[in-house]
């Protein structure tokens, strides 16, 4: 699998966004065939204390500076990625039955979640991707 394989399954262009302490930075990707463009990159430095020891303190300024962010660079791209820090983020595995659907599976996973997040659900954001069938079961 390939650095860009997500765009083989997502849209024609993508937007990525990294938030650090001090900045905000684009990244517009497109694809054309089996080519890569980069269609626009930008760096906007953050107001200060907006971000202080991976928190976000100031909601309202973060957001003005994404805005800018993106209307300064003219991005076209709609779908946007982007990343949690490592420090930031619980991973776990979880086996279920296959036949479950995604609103099944999002339930199971709430479920779960209690017992490996040491913080109340309603102060976290909770994902998945189904990684395939399990070796076990094989």
């Amino acid at each position: 699998m390939g650095i860009f394989s997500f765009l083989d399954q997502q849209p024609k262009s993508l937007l990525g966004l990294d938030i650090s302490s001090s900045a905000v930075k684009l990244l517009e990707i497109s694809r054309n065939g089996s080519r890569y463009k980069v269609e626009s990159y930008l760096v906007r430095p953050l107001p200060p204390n907006t971000v202080v020891e991976k928190n976000i303190n100031d909601v309202d300024a973060l957001s003005d500076t994404i805005r800018k962010v993106v209307s300064q660079a003219k991005a076209k791209a709609k779908d946007t990625a982007f990343a949690v820090s490592g420090s930031s983020v619980i991973t776990k595995v979880i086996e279920m039955p296959s036949e479950l659907n995604d609103q099944a599976m999002e339930t199971q996973i709430a479920l779960e979640a209690d017992q490996y997040i040491p913080y109340p659900l309603d102060e976290v954001a909770l994902d998945f991707e189904i990684i395939g069938p399990s070796g076990l079961n094989a």
